[in-house]
């Protein structure tokens, strides 16, 4: 159940507060219609397949009320016994001071991972980040860019992505062949 219900999360973008009060009634011709507790905002969000199987699975029975500490407790145990172990350092200010923390990723996750993961992925996949916020409730645009988490490497490869869609990177092997030829 707990991890079925973080992959949903991951799926459509909900807060703890909001899939963990999903009722049957919420779903409607593949779109979920959820007021958002801490906005108080409507969102419509469009259920993929395996979100769609995930939401009526769940509502075959009824779902015992959770708590955030206890979820998030259970998501790390299924992290761990997922074999996600590998030592992540983060850094953060406290007045002039620096903290740094190491601990295994599985130890990192919560439910707002979820959150930020379907934000995140999204955002890569090329959707506007217009019609993300839409469903993840964000306001404004600086807002979501703090929000989303993007590695150096994934920008990388985004940026590169974007290049051979558009063909510049012809553009670049094509100067290359020059500069060796000029040689």
């Amino acid at each position: 159940m707990y991890r079925d219900l973080f992959v949903l999360a991951c799926l459509t973008g909900l807060r703890f507060s909001d899939f963990s009060s999903l009722r049957p009634e919420d779903l409607q011709k593949d779109l979920l219609y959820k007021k958002q507790e801490k906005s108080d905002h409507w969102v419509v969000i469009p259920l993929r397949h395996e979100a769609k199987l995930i939401f009526t699975r769940q509502f075959k029975e009824i779902i015992p009320a959770l708590t955030n500490p206890e979820f998030n407790r259970h998501i790390k145990t299924i992290g761990k016994l997922a074999g996600i172990t590998k030592q992540v350092k983060f850094s953060y200010k406290k007045g002039n001071r620096t903290i740094t923390v190491t601990k295994p990723k599985f130890d990192w996750i919560t439910s707002h991972t979820a959150r930020r993961s379907f934000c995140t992925n999204e955002f890569l996949a090329g959707t506007p980040v217009e019609l993300i916020m839409k469903i993840s409730g964000h306001k404004r645009t600086k807002d979501f860019y703090r929000y989303i988490r993007v590695t150096p490497e994934e920008a990388a490869i985004k940026i590169k992505e974007l290049w051979l869609a558009r063909n510049d990177m012809k553009l670049i092997k094509e100067a290359t062949e020059k500069l060796n030829v000029a040689v």
